[in-house]
């Protein structure tokens, strides 16, 4: 398969990943979280192919990870993308409704 379509496959199924979690309602707390973990699932293949690679046992670079186009950690990396954008846009999604719940609630009513 040409690698562009490769590419363009794991950023439709990131673009999915982060829909889906947008449109899902969770905590703050728990956004931090899921943060962290894609931080982690972003960090942990860049670690993987760094060490494969110095220490010889696979020829991986990391500008290939990243950019999407090698192998199964692309696939890591592409999931990592899916939840970092997903939390950010959740993120805004609960930073503007908070910020509409207190445009209203600081409305005073007309008085009669």
């Amino acid at each position: 398969m040409d690698i562009a379509l490769i590419a363009g496959i794991f950023l439709t199924s990131a673009g999915i990943l982060a829909l889906l979690i947008l449109f899902m309602t969770f905590e703050p707390d728990y956004l931090k979280k899921l943060a962290i973990g894609a931080v982690a699932l972003f960090v942990l293949p860049l670690l993987i192919a760094l060490v494969g690679n110095s220490m010889g046992w696979f020829d991986v670079y990391t500008i290939e990870i990243v950019t999407l186009r090698q192998g199964a950690l692309s696939v890591f990396i592409a999931a990592a993308y899916g939840v970092m954008v997903g939390v950010l846009l959740n993120s805004i999604k609960i930073y503007l409704i908070n910020l509409w719940r207190g445009m209203r609630s600081s409305k005073q009513k007309p008085e009669e």
